[in-house]
């Protein structure tokens, strides 16, 4: 058990009330840890905020969507996929995160502070030939890698580039245009302007068979790239009155001209050249792919400015794919959603089989996974809502499971403003069950609403409000074992007595948080050892440990030992004898927290192998696994062993644990926003 710091101040909460208005001014805070500093632009989907954490003091683009219509959230969150499964790249913005916010999705994106490629055009910071071909050449680069991933831009213009105030290229908003087209197409939005994106497309930048509506490969991309790239030369977007279909004969006109702008670089015959190719009407005839275009373009460069290109071109560093369990860091397993949707189509009279067709998930990375899991849910939430509201009372009780299992995956993702949201809309539908229609089969499921919801709301700094909660769950369950007989839930009460035990220790009573969790471990004990109900072994483990923690915290760090003795025992059984996987990370985590005591007591050796033990299970549920939620575990791992081996005298190797730890951590709170 550890302290959480981040209560909200008074000021921040005052300033959530304001989070949902339609627009957010600058000095604004949302979500308890961000304050706007201002817009970055606005478009179709939405507007483009600027930032800045207060835990971290990192900045980043926050991307809120404009979406009026289920189906605009639907196709959201599947465009969101595909940026997010993006790798890391130095010529792609990353997508590092998201957040809800109510119902709505907040994209948290890299910020790059330069400004987009159409301003520097604009301000004249392209004046030079070298200039102008090394950022060709960037875009194409970046371009490239997205589409050897598979996936076309469909909105390629300087506007959707971003400059670093040194120049480096970074392509933007991969998936919105596809978002963007669905959207628009369904609400018949006509175009408004040639420069502004409408249908998923720009039309002062789209190619003939984009206009046309016609099926697209990547080569529709190098037509826009070659418009982007001739309005470098041209100082201004070259086809804004005449259309991107017509690029071809703006070049040509731009050729021939005597009364070009004599502040910019003249284009030289061989860039001339290739985006005569790149615009050929013929998809047939244009260049293949822009591995071509570079080819070619980095020549022109070396004949034009008379050196070698020498900025490095980065690779996208493959991974090998990686079977994503559907677990949270506490081996919480939520269902698979395609199960739910088939679920609510069998009750909607409509052949599961269509679950398939109507959402596409495919998913290169944990990230990708958590969002076309989200996308799935919502679609079967809405269905089993719809179905609720037509008078099928007999969903209710399916409807609040699903918000259940969709909170983990809020969970798993740390959007854990979205987790209490759909923990609250279980709450609210089994309350009603319980109390109004008698459903008492719920009350389990009641009181674990009550439960989840209260960890979610003590993480986000509300102590207190997590005690009420957890006395909620507890006076439910103890009213039906007490005055209804109801022992199967004894268990579930002992579970209400150690979280609510967790939120008192954390507000500094220690010995009520000791007394809790007697009372836990005498109800498991009795299950266990009594009954034979070994299918709460691990929840007894789970106590020991917990009790273990308070006890150190009273200084009675022996006890703790003994305690973790009797968790570890446990675990290790259900881990290697029984093949619990589920429970791998928990046996590290009472390693760890057994480490930490011997330490305490002077038994540093014995510490130094246990955190060997941690490290070892972090790494091969990392590299086996894919499990890189729990990397900031084996960081932590790595800080604890360094502290033991420098005091042990080894400070080289202590040095370079630290040095690992660091590393891990810097990538989780600058590119993952874990604060």
């Amino acid at each position: 058990m550890q302290v959480n710091g981040n209560n909200f101040t008074a000021h921040q909460k005052e300033c959530r009330m304001k989070e949902n208005e339609s627009d957010w001014a600058v000095g604004q805070e949302l979500l308890g840890d961000y304050i706007v500093e201002g817009v970055l632009g606005e478009g179709g989907m939405g507007r483009v905020y600027l930032m800045r954490s207060y835990s971290h003091g990192n900045q980043f683009a926050l991307k809120r969507a404009l979406l009026k219509r289920e189906s605009d959230r639907k196709n959201f969150l599947t465009e969101l996929q595909t940026w997010i499964d993006l790798p890391e790249h130095p010529n792609l913005t990353a997508c590092r995160f998201f957040r809800s916010l109510d119902d709505e999705i907040l994209i948290f994106a890299e910020y790059v502070a330069g400004g987009t490629l159409q301003s520097w055009i604009y301000d004249r910071k392209l004046l030079t030939l070298d200039q102008i071909l090394d950022v060709a050449i960037q875009f194409a680069w970046g371009l490239h890698m997205a589409h050897e991933r598979g996936l076309i831009h469909q909105d390629v213009k300087p506007g959707n580039v971003l400059m670093t105030p040194d120049g480096v290229v970074k392509i933007s908003d991969f998936g919105l245009a596809r978002a963007r087209v669905r959207g628009e197409e369904i609400a018949g939005g006509g175009i408004q302007s040639v420069l502004v994106s409408s249908g998923g497309l720009t039309p002062a930048y789209c190619s003939p068979e984009q206009k046309a509506r016609k099926p697209l490969d990547r080569r529709t991309d190098i037509w826009s790239w070659g418009v982007s790239v001739l309005e470098m030369f041209y100082g201004e977007p070259p086809c804004a009155i005449s259309g991107g279909e017509h690029a071809l004969a703006v070049l040509e006109a731009y050729l021939e001209s005597d009364d070009q702008d004599e502040g910019l670089a003249k284009m030289p015959v061989g860039v001339a050249v290739l985006l005569r190719q790149c615009f050929s009407k013929s998809v047939e005839n244009r260049w293949r792919n822009l591995a071509e275009v570079l080819a070619v373009l980095t020549q022109e460069y070396q004949a034009a400015t008379g050196k070698v290109y020498s900025r490095k071109l980065a690779g996208i560093q493959e991974q090998a794919h990686i079977k994503q369990e559907r677990l949270t860091r506490e081996g919480a397993q939520w269902a698979d959603p395609q199960w739910w949707l088939e679920r609510a189509l069998q009750a909607e009279g409509i052949d599961a089989a269509e679950a398939k067709r109507i959402l596409e998930r495919t998913a290169g990375s944990r990230r990708g996974q958590l969002v076309a899991d989200l996308a799935v849910f919502d679609e079967a939430r809405q269905r089993f809502e719809r179905l609720v509201q037509s008078g099928h009372k007999n969903e209710e009780v399916g409807l609040a499971e699903l918000c259940m299992n969709k909170a983990l995956v809020h969970l798993t993702a740390s959007d854990l403003q979205g987790a209490s949201n759909e923990y609250e809309r279980a709450i609210e539908i089994q309350k009603r069950l319980v109390d109004e229609d008698g459903r008492t089969a719920v009350v389990n499921n009641l009181a674990a609403a009550y439960m989840n919801k209260a960890n979610v709301v003590s993480t986000l700094g509300d102590k207190q409000a997590a005690v009420a909660l957890y006395d909620r769950a507890i006076e439910v369950v103890e009213r039906f074992v007490h005055q209804e007989g109801r022992q199967e839930l004894t268990e579930a009460l002992a579970t209400a007595c150690m979280s609510k035990a967790q939120a008192i220790f954390e507000l500094g009573d220690k010995r009520a948080a000791a007394e809790l969790l007697n009372r836990a471990i005498e109800i498991l004990e009795c299950l266990v050892n009594q009954d034979g109900r070994q299918e709460f072994a691990d929840d007894l483990s789970k106590a020991y440990m917990n009790k273990a923690i308070v006890m150190r915290e009273l200084g009675s760090k022996r006890a703790a030992v003994d305690l973790y003795n009797q968790a570890i025992e446990i675990f290790e059984r259900l881990v290697h004898q029984e093949g619990r996987q589920e429970l791998t990370e928990v046996l590290a985590t009472a390693y760890m927290n057994k480490a930490n005591a011997e330490r305490e007591l002077g038994d540093k050796r014995a510490a130094a192998d246990l955190y060997d033990r941690v490290i070892e299970i972090a790494v091969r549920l990392i590299d086996q696994e894919g499990r890189r939620d729990i990397a900031d575990f084996l960081a932590k791992a790595c800080i604890n062993k360094a502290v033991v081996v420098n005091e042990l005298g080894d400070k080289q190797a202590a040095v370079g644990l630290y040095d690992r730890a660091i590393e891990i951590l810097e990538r989780f709170v600058h590119q993952e926003g874990r604060q």
